[in-house]
């Protein structure tokens, strides 16, 4: 059980507890008189006749709307029913737990002007697995507010929650299953449902756990192709090390000595290619885009990102309720599109490797690492395919975020395109998890037709892919051999290899 005392409680730690580990979550009752007190606040505010944006008047081009006493009681679930626009398969399941868990951040905070209650619905909702069915595809310049409706519209009897066995059932009948009535929304816990930073740092940070673990299997894989090319050991010497100005470099290094410790392959050349001897600043330079986008979800953990803003002063009135623009977090957006530019490097890097590992002149192998050399085509269909996907990776790594757009009459002309920014983080992956595969394939056959005793990581890698993956002793067709690997890298025994050496 977590228990939140106060607003730092809830961090990187505690959502990763809740959305992927199922832990159970509960708030401090103090924590709630806090909530309490600033929903008294609000109320007051209103009372005073202090216009309140989304509350007594519409939203976006609306905003200039007056609404009646009847119409401010109906907005609330509205705007919950009107904003769900988006399609396709659903967010991995944590993400959208993550989603609700980081929602509580502003409310806990008592200058959201939400009530206890609604942070007790939240936290029995995580705690019983009501889990909405967030769609993928669609959130355009909504900002995070099209994932906000999906998530949060289901705790009215809207949408759709995971069921049974994953599948997509209405949250009406989730509820009812839960003998749990649907939630009646206050005055402006629409809106604060609605708006503010909750699915993109929820979606970036499973991002981040996801490419954490591809640069493990990258810096393996490279590992590998040095003692294929039998590459000169000079960049990933920890003299390298003492002298470069970026830790990340040194961690690299580190990393790379471990895969090849107890190496007796002895160089075929003086001076590898740049290919080889820039892994370290490479996979250095998307590990630190990594730890800035971590610091920067942590961050959005702990950071008021609703609209309005409410302030308590000495005014006559008792305070004011400020239209801000909190909800924009171009921090993250930012650094979102660096990783994706790091990411891209690295898997152009792994293509121009396997290049240079089917090259004679490099390796002093047989041309295209063919068996039998003109009957055998070798691997050189491997780097066509890497080919591809590098002309896709490279167009994936553009920044997303400028094609932002202007919408509502223009009175949204600058929102954030952080979900399909994070989303294309996905599909780079698969890119340059199929580019290693196609990488360490030919490395494998390098090192089989080189002999010698590789590093102990490497060998450890070689032994486990050769259990399933028989030595290429003539051609056959790579296809099926990289959808193995694929199977490989997910599997526990070759996870607990990363772990061990990486």
């Amino acid at each position: 059980m977590i228990t939140l005392r106060q607003p730092a409680d809830l961090n990187w730690e505690t959502v990763e507890a809740v959305a992927y580990d199922q832990a159970r979550l509960e708030i401090d009752e103090s924590l709630l008189a806090k909530v309490a007190q600033g929903r008294l606040d609000f109320l007051h505010l209103i009372a005073q006749g202090v216009p309140c944006y989304g509350v007594t008047t519409g939203l976006g081009a609306l905003s200039t709307t007056q609404l009646t006493a009847a119409e401010q009681a109906d907005l609330p679930h509205h705007m919950l029913r009107a904003r769900a626009a988006a399609v396709g398969p659903p967010l991995p399941k944590p993400v959208a737990r993550a989603t609700l868990m980081i929602r509580l951040v502003n409310f806990l905070s008592g200058l959201d002007g939400v009530s206890a209650d609604l942070c007790r619905f939240v936290a029995a909702r995580l705690n019983d697995d009501f889990t909405p069915w967030i769609p993928s595809l669609g959130h355009g310049i909504a900002a995070d507010v099209t994932a906000n409706c999906h998530a949060f519209q289901t705790f009215i009897g809207e949408g759709f929650v995971f069921g049974p066995d994953n599948r997509r059932q209405p949250a009406a009948e989730a509820l009812a299953a839960r003998g749990v009535e649907p939630y009646r929304l206050g005055s402006k816990e629409g809106l604060a449902l609605l708006s503010g930073v909750t699915a993109s740092p929820a979606y970036a940070l499973d991002a981040y756990r996801h490419l954490e673990r591809l640069l493990k299997l990258a810096t393996m894989v490279a590992a590998v192709s040095m003692e294929g090319l039998a590459a000169p050991k000079d960049a990933v010497d920890p003299a390298s090390a003492m002298v470069s100005a970026e830790p990340s470099v040194a961690m690299m290094i580190a990393a790379l000595q471990r895969w090849l410790a107890g190496s007796r392959i002895e160089a075929v050349k003086l001076q590898a290619p740049v290919s080889y001897r820039v892994v370290p600043q490479v996979h250095g330079a998307l590990f630190d885009a990594l730890q800035q986008l971590r610091r920067h979800i942590e961050r959005a953990l702990t950071s008021f990102s609703d609209n309005p803003l409410m302030v308590l002063d000495e005014s006559p009135q008792g305070g004011r309720l400020l239209s801000v623009g909190l909800f924009h977090n171009q921090h993250l957006v930012n650094q979102v599109e660096q990783v994706a530019l790091a990411l891209a490097h690295v898997g152009c890097l792994s293509e121009r490797r396997l290049h240079r590992l089917l090259n004679p002149a490099n390796t002093g192998l047989a041309p295209q690492l063919a068996a039998r050399p003109g009957l055998d085509a070798g691997l050189v269909v491997a780097h066509k395919a890497s080919l591809g996907l590098a002309a896709q990776l490279r167009l994936l790594a553009q920044p997303i975020s400028l094609a932002t757009g202007d919408s509502s009459n223009g009175q949204e002309d600058y929102m954030a395109l952080a979900l399909p920014a994070v989303a294309r983080l996905y599909d780079m992956a698969d890119w340059v998890t199929l580019m290693l595969a196609y990488e360490l394939l030919a490395g494998l056959v390098a090192l089989d037709r080189r002999g010698g005793r590789p590093g102990d990581g490497v060998e450890a890698v070689r032994a486990s892919v050769r259990q399933v993956i028989p030595p290429l002793d003539q051609d056959r067709s790579p296809g099926p051999d990289v959808e193995e690997l694929r199977h490989i890298f997910d599997s526990a025994v070759f996870q607990a290899l990363l772990d061990t050496f990486g």
